[in-house]
Order: C-alpha cells, then sequence, then structure tokens
C-alpha cells in the first residue's frame, strides 16, 4: 500500500519538478567519459560500434522498445536504492523517446514521455498508448493519438507483483509483446506474488514465484506461463515463435513451454505433487561448476564465458550483422563483461542451447549491460547500465551515467523506410511480413492490433497463412497477423494440423487448445468446458499417438493443461505410450504437470495410463502420488501395482522407486493391494533384469510392511561391521520408519560405530524415556566431533531432554560448545521460563531486540579494529568456523546448504559481517524463515521447509532434511526470524570471536 501510494502521489505532484538524481556511491568512483567506454569495446572483424545515446541525454537505462516510427523508447531507473534503503522514493523514474533522424548511428532527438512514475522496471508500446512495469502494479498510460502526450494518469491494469524486503532485486520486469498477441513479462523468485487486475478476490489471483507471466489486454486475463527459476531477466522468441528466456543465477538458458515448472536454486514449488522440476536447456555453463560461483569474477571465468550472472536476451532476427548470426542468442555475461552466444539447436521434443564463442567484449570495469535489441536498421542495441554497484557488489548506486551502443556491420546503412507501417495497405503488409528483419512484422502485429485492418489485408493474411507453397516462416507470421486481428478462426487453424511443417502444428496446436488460463499451481481445475470440438479433441489424440515430431507432442503435453479432465487422459495415455520419447528432457515432467489434477480427481484414470507408460520418470511420479495417498484409500496404489506386476524390468524399479519417495516419513504403513504379488514378480525376475537398487528398494519397502525377512536382512546389514557405511545408515533409516520392537536396542549398539551416531540417535527420538536421554548424554564425549551435532539435535526437540543436556554442561561433563546458537535457539523456543532461564545461565543469552543488536554489533565494531583483526590466528578461525558455521553455509566450496554461500558475500565488509551474524532477522526471505513443528510424541523440530505434500513435511536442518507425516504435527508455526541463529557470537571468547571474524574476512 505504501508503495502504490508512492506511485500515485506523483499524479498529485504533476507540477513537480524532476528530483535530480544523486550518486550513493563515493565520490572518487566515477566511470570512464562515453567515448572512452566506447574505445574499450572489443568487436568482431567487420563490426563498428556507435555511441547512439549517453549521459546526460540517457541514465540508469533499465529497459527498451520500438514502436512503428523507429523510435526507442528507454526506461529510466533512478528510484532503485542500496540494500538498505532499497527505494529511494523521493526520487522518480521516466521514459524517453530517442530517435535517430540523420542516420549517424547517434540519437538527435529526445522527449521525455513521463517522469511521474517509480519502481518503473520496463517499457513496452501498443495498443493506444504505452505499458510499464511499477512493481507491484503494471500500469498502461493512454496515448491513443500519438503525440507522445500521456491521454490521461496511469491505468492500474495488473497489481500483485509483491516487492520482497531482502531480495528485492528479483522483482516484476521484462514487458515484450508475444506472437501470440499477449503481453510477457517476467517475475523473480524472491518476490512471489499474486496476480489479477485491482480488486480480484486473492483465490482468483495467478500465483507466481518465479518465472514468466502473461497479459492479454482485451480479454483482461493474467496468467503463469511458467514457473520457476531464480531471476529471469530476459526473454525473446525465434523466427518460429518459440520462447527463450535467460536466467540470471543458476542454469541460464530455458525454453519457455507453457505449463513448465523450472528448477530455482532454493524454495519448493507452490504445488506440492511438482515432485521434480526441469532442468536447464543449455548443455554447458559459463563458470567452473566445480567451485563456487563467486570466484567465477574478475576473469577467473573467462575460458568459460565470463561467469554466472547472464542479463538481457535477444535472439538476432535482423538482416544487418552477417548471415551466421541470424537465429542466434545473445545475452550478457555481467562479470564477464561481454555478451555470450548460444545456438538453440534442435533436439528431442525442445532444444539445447550450444555455446558459441563469445562477442563484444569491454574493458569497462563499469560496463553493466541490462538489455540487447534488434533495430529497424538491423543494427543490435546494448544498453548499459553504467554501475559497479550491482550482483552481489556493494558500493552504492551510480545514478549519473549511462549508455547505449550501436553495433553494426559493415557499412552504414540509410534511415528505414517506415511508410508500409504507417499505410497498412494489402501490399505494404505483405511487404512487411516478408522483410527480412524480424522488427517489421513485429512492428506490423502491433499496429494491426492498435489500428485494426481493412478487409484486402485480412484477405492477403489468411491466404499467406494457408498457402503450402509458401515457407513455413511466412506462414507463421501470417497466421500471427491473423490472431493480432481476431480473424485466426477455426476455419484457418484446422487445417494446419496436418500441415508438413511441425512448427505450423504445433501452433496449431497451441492456437487451438488457448482457452482458459493454466493453473499447475494449486491444482484447482479451471477448464470447465473443453475449448476444442470432440471432432478436434479427435485429430489431436491421433497426433499425440502418431505425430512424429517430438515438438508437437511437446505442444500437446502443455496443452493438457488447459484441457477437461477426460481430454487430458486421452491425450496422456497416447503420449506416454510412445518408449522413442522415454528419456526426453522435457516430455515426461510436462505430461505429469498436466496428469496432477486427474491423480487427484480420478486415481483409477492415473492408474489406467501408468499401465500403458513406458516413461519411466512419469511412471515414478504416478506411483509416488499413489503411495503418498495409500492411508486414505490404499485402492489407488493397488491397481497400479497389479497392472505392474510382471513389467519389464524398469519399469517396476521406476515404481519401486516412486512408492519409495511417496511413503518417506511414514510409519508403520499397512501393505497395499498386490503388494504381495508385486514384490514376488521383482524378486523372481531374472538376475539379469534385477540390479542392487530394486532388491535394496524391495527390502527396504518390505521391511516398512513388517515383513520380517525384509526386517532380517536390514538388521543384518545395519550390524554388518564389514559393510559399507553407507548401505548401514541406509538400512538403519528404513529400520526407523518401520519400527520394529527391539529398534532402541539396535540403535543403542550403533551409537558409537563411526559414522551411525546420527541416525542412532534418530532412531531413538520418539523414545521419550529420560534413560533414553541418558544414553545419548553419556555417548556425546566419545563421538567424532562432526557426529556430536546430529545427536545434540535430537536431545533438543524434548524439554526435558534439553534440561538434561543443559544439567550435563553446567557440571562440566560436556563442553557449553557442543550446543551451537540454533540448538540454543530450539530450546528457548519449548517456551519453558525455567528451561531458559537455565539455558541463559549455561550457555548465554539470545537477544531478539534490534536495539540489543544494533548495541552488540556497535561493541564488536569497535573492538575489532584493523590490529585486532591482523593479529588473529586463523587456523583457529577455521576450527570455530567449521564448528558453528559449515553445517549451513558452503564456503570455498565445502559446507552445507541451509544457508547462502559465503564464499563470494560481502565479506570482507566488517558491517556487513556483524549485521548479518549478529542481526540475521533484519530482513528474512520467506525461504528462510523458521517453521516449528509440534509433533504428538512431544518433540519439537525446527527448520526451513524444504518441500511438504498433502500428507509428507519436509524440514531442512542443520543436519540435513526431516521429513514427517502431517498427521503426526499437533502444531505448526512460521516465525518472522531467520534460520540463521541470532545468538552466534555467544558462546564464544572475544579471541574466538576475533578469529573467526577474521578468518571469514580473509582473501584466501
Amino acid at each position: 500500500a505504501l508503495i502504490a501510494g508512492a506511485i500515485f502521489s506523483c499524479a498529485v505532484a504533476a507540477a513537480d519538478p524532476f528530483p535530480e538524481p544523486y550518486n550513493s556511491e563515493p565520490a572518487h568512483a566515477q566511470p570512464p567519459t562515453p567515448e572512452e567506454s566506447l574505445a574499450m569495446l572489443d568487436l568482431p572483424a567487420g563490426f563498428r560500434a556507435t555511441l547512439f545515446a549517453a549521459e546526460p541525454d540517457v541514465r540508469n537505462p533499465i529497459a527498451a522498445a520500438w514502436d512503428h516510427r523507429g523510435r526507442l523508447w528507454v526506461a529510466e531507473n533512478f528510484t532503485y536504492a542500496e540494500s538498505a534503503k532499497r527505494f529511494d522514493l523521493d526520487l522518480r523514474d521516466r521514459v524517453l523517446i530517442l530517435e535517430d533522424t540523420t542516420g549517424d548511428g547517434r540519437a538527435d532527438q529526445r522527449r521525455v514521455f513521463t517522469d511521474k512514475v517509480r519502481m518503473l522496471t520496463s517499457v513496452e508500446v501498443g495498443r493506444g498508448g504505452v505499458w510499464l512495469m511499477c512493481p507491484p502494479q503494471l500500469l498502461f498510460i493512454p496515448d491513443a493519438d500519438g503525440d507522445d502526450q500521456p491521454d490521461g494518469d496511469p491505468v492500474v491494469v495488473l497489481d500483485g507483483f509483491t516487492v520482497a524486503q531482502s531480495n528485492y532485486h528479483n522483482f516484476a520486469n521484462g514487458l515484450r509483446w508475444g506472437p501470440d498477441g499477449w503481453l510477457y513479462g517476467r517475475c523473480g523468485h524472491s518476490c512471489p506474488g499474486k496476480l489479477g487486475p485491482p480488486g480480484t478476490p486473492d483465490d482468483q489471483r495467478a500465483p507466481i514465484k518465479g518465472g514468466i507471466w502473461r497479459y492479454h489486454p482485451e480479454r483482461n486475463l493474467v496468467e503463469v506461463v511458467v514457473h520457476g527459476t531464480t531471476n529471469p531477466w530476459g526473454h525473446d522468441w525465434d523466427t518460429h515463435g518459440e520462447g527463450f528466456f535467460i536466467n540470471v543465477v543458476n542454469g541460464h538458458l530455458w525454453h519457455l513451454i507453457p505449463g513448465a515448472h523450472y528448477k530455482e536454486s532454493f524454495g519448493q514449488p507452490g504445488n506440492p505433487h511438482i515432485f521434480e522440476r526441469l532442468d536447464t536447456h543449455a548443455d554447458h555453463w559459463h563458470f567452473d561448476t566445480g567451485k563456487p560461483w563467486h570466484q567465477s569474477r574478475d576473469g577467473a571465468a573467462n575460458d568459460f564465458g565470463g561467469g554466472h550472472a547472464h542479463v538481457g536476451m535477444m535472439i538476432y532476427q535482423g538482416d544487418q550483422w552477417p548471415p551466421d548470426d541470424h537465429g542466434k542468442l545473445f545475452t550478457f555475461n555481467l562479470h564477464g563483461r561481454r555478451t555470450n552466444v548460444e545456438r538453440l539447436e534442435r533436439h528431442g521434443s525442445g532444444f539445447i542451447g550450444r555455446h558459441e564463442p563469445d562477442r563484444f567484449a569491454t574493458a569497462d570495469t563499469w560496463f553493466r549491460g541490462i538489455e540487447l535489441t534488434t533495430g529497424p536498421d538491423g543494427a543490435g542495441y546494448l544498453l548499459d547500465w553504467s554501475d559497479t554497484g550491482e550482483c552481489h557488489d556493494h558500493t552504492g548506486v551510480h545514478r549519473s551515467s549511462g549508455r547505449i551502443f550501436k553495433i553494426s556491420y559493415g557499412d552504414p546503412r540509410p534511415l528505414p523506410d517506415l511508410a508500409d507501417l504507417e499505410t497498412l495497405t494489402p501490399g505494404g503488409s505483405e511487404r512487411l511480413l516478408r522483410h527480412p528483419n524480424v522488427w517489421y512484422e513485429r512492428q506490423l502485429r502491433s499496429q494491426l492490433h492498435r489500428r485494426g485492418a481493412e478487409s484486402g489485408v485480412v484477405a492477403k493474411l489468411r491466404e499467406i497463412a494457408a498457402n503450402p507453397a509458401e515457407t513455413p516462416v511466412h506462414r507463421l507470421r501470417a497466421l500471427w497477423a491473423c490472431q493480432a486481428l481476431d480473424a485466426a478462426d477455426v476455419a484457418l487453424i484446422l487445417p494446419l494440423l496436418d500441415d508438413a511443417s511441425e512448427n505450423l502444428r504445433a501452433w496449431a496446436v497451441r492456437l487451438l487448445t488457448d482457452g482458459g488460463p493454466i493453473d499447475t499451481i494449486t491444482g484447482r481445475l479451471r477448464v470447465t468446458e473443453s475449448p476444442v470440438t470432440p471432432t478436434i479433441h479427435a485429430k489431436l489424440a491421433a497426433m499425440a499417438a502418431d505425430d512424429p515430431s517430438g515438438l508437437v507432442k511437446l505442444s500437446l503435453a502443455s496443452a493438457m493443461q488447459r484441457l477437461p479432465l477426460a481430454e487430458r487422459a486421452v491425450l496422456a495415455a497416447a503420449l506416454v505410450a510412445d518408449p522413442a520419447h522415454a528419456a526426453d528432457h522435457n516430455l515426461p515432467a510436462i505430461v505429469w504437470y498436466g496428469l496432477i489434477p486427474l491423480a487427484e480427481a480420478d486415481p483409477a484414470a492415473a492408474a489406467a495410463i501408468a499401465a500403458r507408460c513406458r516413461w519411466p520418470d512419469t511412471l515414478r511420479w504416478i506411483a509416488r502420488h499413489a503411495a503418498g495417498r495409500l492411508a486414505s484409500d490404499p485402492q489407488d496404489l493397488g491397481r497400479l501395482l497389479t497392472a505392474a506386476t510382471g513389467r519389464e524390468a524398469n519399469a517396476q524399479l521406476a515404481i519401486l522407486r516412486g512408492i519409495t519417495e511417496g511413503l518417506a516419513g511414514s510409519n508403520d504403513p499397512a501393505a497395499p493391494p498386490g503388494w504381495l504379488a508385486f514384490s514376488e514378480s521383482v524378486a523372481t525376475a531374472t538376475t539379469a533384469d534385477v540390479d542392487d537398487e530394486a532388491v535394496a528398494l524391495l527390502r527396504a519397502l518390505g521391511g516398512l510392511f513388517g515383513e520380517r525377512d525384509s526386517i532380517g536382512a536390514l538388521k543384518a546389514i545395519a550390524l554388518d561391521p564389514a559393510a559399507d557405511t553407507d548401505r548401514r545408515r541406509e538400512a538403519m533409516r528404513a529400520l526407523t520408519a518401520g519400527r520394529p520392537p527391539d529398534l532402541r536396542g539396535l540403535a543403542a549398539a550403533l551409537l558409537e560405530v563411526p559414522g551411525l551416531a546420527g541416525v542412532a540417535a534418530a532412531a531413538m527420538a520418539d523414545a521419550g524415556d529420560p534413560e533414553t536421554a541418558e544414553l545419548l548424554c553419556s555417548r556425546l564425549p566419545a563421538l567424532a566431533p562432526a557426529e556430536v551435532p546430529g545427536v545434540v539435535d535430537v536431545l533438543v526437540q524434548r524439554p526435558a531432554w534439553s534440561a538434561m543436556l543443559l544439567r550435563r554442561i553446567a557440571a562440566g561433563d560436556l563442553p557449553r560448545h557442543f550446543i551451537a546458537a540454533h540448538h540454543a535457539r530450539q530450546i528457548r523456543h519449548h517456551d519453558v521460563p525455567d528451561l531458559t532461564a537455565e539455558l541463559t545461565a549455561v550457555w548465554g543469552e539470545l537477544r531478539d531486540s534490534p536495539a540489543d543488536a544494533r548495541r552488540e554489533i556497535a561493541m564488536w565494531k569497535s573492538r575489532l579494529t584493523p590490529e585486532t583483526l591482523a593479529a588473529a590466528d586463523l587456523a583457529r578461525g577455521k576450527t570455530h568456523y567449521a564448528a558453528l558455521c559449515a553445517a549451513c553455509h558452503r564456503f570455498y566450496g565445502e559446507g552445507g546448504d541451509l544457508g547462502p554461500d559465503l564464499t563470494g558475500s560481502g565479506r570482507t565488509d566488517l558491517d556487513y559481517l556483524l549485521q548479518n551474524i549478529i542481526d540475521p532477522n533484519a530482513a528474512v526471505s520467506a525461504d528462510h524463515r523458521i517453521t516449528l513443528l509440534t509433533l504428538g510424541d512431544g518433540r519439537t523440530l525446527a527448520g526451513s521447509i524444504a518441500a511438504e505434500t498433502d500428507r509428507l513435511v519436509t524440514l531442512r536442518q542443520p543436519a540435513g532434511e526431516t521429513t514427517v507425516a502431517r498427521d503426526a504435527i499437533t502444531k505448526r508455526r512460521t516465525l518472522p526470524q531467520s534460520i540463521m541463529p541470532e545468538g552466534l557470537l555467544t558462546a564464544l571468547d572475544p579471541d574466538a570471536v576475533r578469529d573467526l571474524i577474521a578468518y571469514l574476512m580473509h582473501p584466501r
């Protein structure tokens, strides 16, 4: 509400002068001049660069878009600020219009369209006005007469684009018209939102937690197209209308498949039945993945491509660069200060990105490429934010510079002829459609959307789209233009289902089924009436079975999410019966995403599909889903097992894997119907067909179901000193799930076995008696240091056991450092006053008050002078780090993954370190908050949510992940605090704090 109010305050303050932006970087920090920066560009032979625009004419350019008059609209963002401030709402952002009227490669005309918006991340032009992304809102400023003056105040079209308190730089951005006529945009994972027109009820909004969304202006409809990744900041479509996008941090290149869920670096999908997400579509990384991504800076990753961060994207489809560049994907490598180039190669149902030689490098350390775009002259235009303080750097924000470079090949061209875009005659429209520079075709669609067209234009477009003698590219362009005019009807599209071009067939499927929004986050069935007739559906089902193109099958799989359940079942059954696509990168997951609501509503139909399924991953997920329903409806899994008895070995293994995953965290479940026959079918298969994994899974599940032979085999493995430690550990975990009567005695025997103390203690966790706590405490001194935390994790789950542990420490039997800060916090979360007082007396006090934190920060800052840190014992500091931090954080490639990687953070800054160590709750991402689970047996578990289904909850804790059944949870609380404990330094003496901080700050 505060941000929204700030946006609209500009309407009240329309006469106010534009606030002059300021720099928050050190005063001595200055970029090279624009001319110096231009000279630093390293271009391939034949290319030339000009300075299209630079400060003071343009500053902080964050995005750009073209209009049909060949002018570049640029979004300038000044309100984005350093992390302590986040946004300076005393400033404003603006939209410029830049034009080169002489053809010399430099903009000579500049107009301000608006300077009355804030938090501006993107601009797009079309449909009678200008579209601005100003999170939390999408704004539309009407300009129906095209006079470059707003016709009125901004209109809020959509809201719900959250701006997070922590990773606020992940917020919504990237407006761009798609070939289907929808307005597309992007959103980062750390700014989850719920999208809808203003006033939309919460339960009718489209939830997003990273991904790509789209909005249809005429239908006033918004939907999330793909979910996931960390921070997408660039997207485009190739010559056949296939979408691709770039992601900043983890895997960089993704095929934009509607309905897909993609991997991200942290967090979980909104739908608990999205068991696995698709990985990157590139076959490479631009840094050494054997080392932390932070080590890819300063030229260290130049041989790979420059580093982990990618911003901006353009698939070059102009006519000015060399032909070999056509169709290549260009993206900025932020830390490599260059553009990475990808060759998009058809593979299976989609594409693989292959690394081509990098281009357009610069020696300018201020260069921060943020967007690439192709102009009407076929040249490439590169936007440079021009700063040094972005993407994990902390030097402030520089607002007084910004550059736009024009990259041409060969001799300069005259100004382009844009007359056809003004007149829109049949002949002119055809010329635009066939122009070798895709810029003209895209502007044609934009003009058709805005102005409509006479009947002659419509007839010509339909003629081209339907003519098999035309090239597929020109027919697709004509089809999209018809879509812009709402003239792409069934009569035009239906024959394309039989076309020789896979791209036309794929687009025909998309347009025929584009009848409702995708909603795989909630699993709600939002499509109640089919968008296709029975005749069309029969045709689609036949294509699912017989079409030779993986791309077409991918369109059909994606379309499942737009169809009623019965129609999904028909398509899915035909698709999964084809073994040729069993190992495809995309298809098994996309089909499963569409099947989730069917598996929920009609498990018998899902089991029937599983009986035909030749795709191991899809079969595994169906089995996992059925296993998750074992307690409520055992027949779901029973039907699947009956159909799978006697099937091929890889199908049986897939089902075993799925059942194992689905029953994780279960205690004493009953064997499902058909289990005995299925297990005998697996066990009696020929030796060549049954591998060690199948035998191990069969044994573990048998133990879970209480089968005597399986339990005996697991005990033998757990007790066998000659067996591999990992096998013994897995056997013990299986026994813990199965709960045989003698489990406690077995666990007690393994407490002192190296590598098994943690699983042994976990097996005793639900005992509840004081004798077990005494046993665990008595064994602690004999354990290896690495095994102590796992046992303490168990002891602090109960108030009585915690008290016993504290008494042992007070008596001097155990050292105080056995209790880490997260253990202390969990003891305090029991909320037992006497126990909290004992914790304070024995271990120390945890501070929650921001004032206390500020005082502690000031105290340590005064003590940790450069002279004090120089006297530190770094070896001791490393020892303290291993005890306090390594379980949760990765540092130089080693450690846990519960918290952020520390290697490349701002750890050389003492203020940064003290702030994050002493007051970690100042800004907490939702994915790193503490959740407390109180169980029926009296234990309390604390951690961050790693995953959850309708039956299970998985907590991520310093010692690993713990999965518990929902019905075992009696109370659940999510706290505002970070999983990072706030009393980390409490247990350390001053010299130990000095050594730890010096070690963390050390550059090597």
